[in-house]
Protein backbone atom coordinates (compact mmCIF):
# COMPACT_ATOMS: atom_id res chain seq x y z
CA UNK A 1 0.00 0.00 0.00
CA UNK A 2 0.81 3.82 -0.46
CA UNK A 3 0.73 6.19 2.19
CA UNK A 4 -3.12 6.57 1.41
CA UNK A 5 -3.83 2.80 1.89
CA UNK A 6 -4.45 2.46 -1.83
CA UNK A 7 -3.28 -1.19 -2.98
CA UNK A 8 -0.72 -0.45 -5.56
CA UNK A 9 -0.85 -4.15 -7.14
CA UNK A 10 -4.50 -3.70 -7.54
CA UNK A 11 -4.77 -0.04 -9.12
CA UNK A 12 -3.92 -1.30 -12.33
CA UNK A 13 -7.32 -1.10 -13.67
CA UNK A 14 -8.78 2.46 -12.15
CA UNK A 15 -5.04 3.88 -12.05
CA UNK A 16 -5.73 6.36 -9.06
CA UNK A 17 -2.20 6.70 -8.40
CA UNK A 18 0.28 8.78 -10.17
CA UNK A 19 3.14 6.11 -9.33
CA UNK A 20 0.96 3.16 -11.44
CA UNK A 21 -0.05 5.66 -13.92
CA UNK A 22 3.25 6.44 -14.89
CA UNK A 23 4.05 2.32 -14.84
CA UNK A 24 1.11 1.98 -17.39
CA UNK A 25 2.45 5.47 -19.64
CA UNK A 26 5.98 3.40 -20.04
CA UNK A 27 4.45 -0.55 -20.26
CA UNK A 28 2.56 1.29 -23.10
CA UNK A 29 5.67 2.38 -25.03
CA UNK A 30 7.02 -0.70 -24.40
CA UNK A 31 6.51 -3.61 -27.57
CA UNK A 32 4.43 -6.73 -26.54
CA UNK A 33 6.43 -9.55 -24.19
CA UNK A 34 6.61 -12.95 -24.99
CA UNK A 35 5.91 -13.48 -21.66
CA UNK A 36 5.93 -11.32 -18.27
CA UNK A 37 7.00 -12.96 -14.48
CA UNK A 38 6.63 -10.71 -11.59
CA UNK A 39 8.44 -11.51 -8.28
CA UNK A 40 6.15 -11.28 -5.50
CA UNK A 41 6.21 -12.69 -1.24
CA UNK A 42 3.42 -13.25 0.36
CA UNK A 43 3.48 -13.25 4.80
CA UNK A 44 0.32 -15.32 4.56
CA UNK A 45 1.81 -18.42 2.32
CA UNK A 46 2.81 -22.04 3.84
CA UNK A 47 5.18 -21.85 0.91
CA UNK A 48 6.03 -21.42 -2.73
CA UNK A 49 3.32 -20.48 -5.19
CA UNK A 50 2.93 -19.54 -8.69
CA UNK A 51 -0.07 -17.53 -10.26
CA UNK A 52 -0.64 -18.45 -13.75
CA UNK A 53 -2.28 -16.16 -16.65
CA UNK A 54 -2.44 -18.50 -19.94
CA UNK A 55 -5.69 -17.74 -21.52
CA UNK A 56 -4.36 -19.49 -24.97
CA UNK A 57 -3.24 -22.45 -23.36
CA UNK A 58 0.07 -21.99 -24.82
CA UNK A 59 2.38 -24.85 -22.95
CA UNK A 60 2.99 -24.14 -19.44
CA UNK A 61 5.48 -23.32 -17.43
CA UNK A 62 3.88 -23.50 -14.48
CA UNK A 63 4.91 -27.09 -13.87
CA UNK A 64 8.73 -26.54 -14.32
CA UNK A 65 8.70 -23.49 -12.00
CA UNK A 66 7.00 -25.18 -9.01
CA UNK A 67 9.92 -28.10 -9.81
CA UNK A 68 12.40 -25.78 -9.96
CA UNK A 69 11.74 -24.07 -6.51
CA UNK A 70 10.84 -27.40 -4.44
CA UNK A 71 14.26 -28.50 -4.76
CA UNK A 72 15.04 -24.83 -2.73
CA UNK A 73 11.94 -23.95 -0.66
CA UNK A 74 8.49 -25.82 0.43
CA UNK A 75 5.63 -25.45 -2.30
CA UNK A 76 2.36 -24.44 -0.26
CA UNK A 77 0.13 -27.48 -0.61
CA UNK A 78 -2.75 -25.46 0.31
CA UNK A 79 -6.10 -26.05 -2.07
CA UNK A 80 -7.37 -22.93 -1.85
CA UNK A 81 -4.43 -19.95 -1.74
CA UNK A 82 -5.79 -16.36 -1.27
CA UNK A 83 -9.43 -17.55 -1.94
CA UNK A 84 -8.83 -18.90 -5.25
CA UNK A 85 -8.53 -22.76 -6.23
CA UNK A 86 -4.76 -24.20 -6.39
CA UNK A 87 -3.33 -27.52 -7.55
CA UNK A 88 0.38 -28.29 -6.10
CA UNK A 89 0.92 -24.82 -5.68
CA UNK A 90 -0.55 -23.66 -8.84
CA UNK A 91 -3.55 -21.18 -9.17
CA UNK A 92 -5.08 -20.87 -12.73
CA UNK A 93 -7.28 -18.01 -12.01
CA UNK A 94 -9.89 -16.34 -14.52
CA UNK A 95 -8.75 -13.73 -17.17
CA UNK A 96 -12.56 -12.35 -17.63
CA UNK A 97 -11.32 -8.91 -17.40
CA UNK A 98 -15.22 -8.47 -15.79
CA UNK A 99 -14.49 -11.07 -13.02
CA UNK A 100 -12.12 -8.54 -11.28
CA UNK A 101 -12.96 -4.86 -9.95
CA UNK A 102 -9.57 -4.32 -9.62
CA UNK A 103 -6.51 -5.63 -11.71
CA UNK A 104 -3.04 -6.23 -10.59
CA UNK A 105 -0.02 -6.06 -12.46
CA UNK A 106 0.12 -8.94 -14.18
CA UNK A 107 -3.96 -9.03 -15.20
CA UNK A 108 -3.19 -5.42 -16.62
CA UNK A 109 0.30 -7.22 -18.51
CA UNK A 110 -2.11 -10.02 -19.69
CA UNK A 111 -4.77 -7.89 -20.92
CA UNK A 112 -2.30 -5.62 -22.94
CA UNK A 113 1.02 -6.72 -22.94
CA UNK A 114 1.98 -10.61 -23.23
CA UNK A 115 -0.34 -13.86 -23.17
CA UNK A 116 1.42 -15.34 -20.82
CA UNK A 117 2.11 -14.40 -17.75
CA UNK A 118 3.51 -15.98 -14.09
CA UNK A 119 3.69 -14.49 -10.79
CA UNK A 120 5.75 -16.00 -8.44
CA UNK A 121 5.28 -15.65 -4.41
CA UNK A 122 7.77 -16.66 -2.00
CA UNK A 123 6.90 -17.08 1.33
CA UNK A 124 8.07 -13.96 3.63
CA UNK A 125 8.41 -16.32 6.86
CA UNK A 126 11.56 -17.82 5.21
CA UNK A 127 14.81 -16.48 5.36
CA UNK A 128 15.71 -14.08 2.68
CA UNK A 129 18.02 -16.40 0.89
CA UNK A 130 15.88 -19.26 0.75
CA UNK A 131 12.84 -16.24 -0.95
CA UNK A 132 15.64 -14.84 -3.14
CA UNK A 133 17.04 -18.61 -4.30
CA UNK A 134 13.31 -19.94 -4.79
CA UNK A 135 12.33 -16.50 -6.86
CA UNK A 136 15.69 -17.22 -9.10
CA UNK A 137 15.25 -21.11 -9.23
CA UNK A 138 11.47 -20.46 -10.48
CA UNK A 139 13.10 -17.36 -13.50
CA UNK A 140 15.52 -19.91 -14.48
CA UNK A 141 12.96 -22.55 -14.67
CA UNK A 142 10.73 -20.27 -16.96
CA UNK A 143 13.53 -19.07 -19.32
CA UNK A 144 15.03 -22.24 -19.79
CA UNK A 145 11.64 -23.11 -21.83
CA UNK A 146 11.52 -20.24 -23.96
Amino acid sequence: ENEAGVDLNRDYRHRRTPVIRTHVDWLQKQPAFDLALCLHEDWEAHGFYVYELNPEQQPSLADKIVAAVAAVCPIDPSPMIEGREARGGIIRPSVDPTSRPDWPEAFYLIQHKTRRSYTLEAPSDWPLATRVAALVAGVNAALAEL
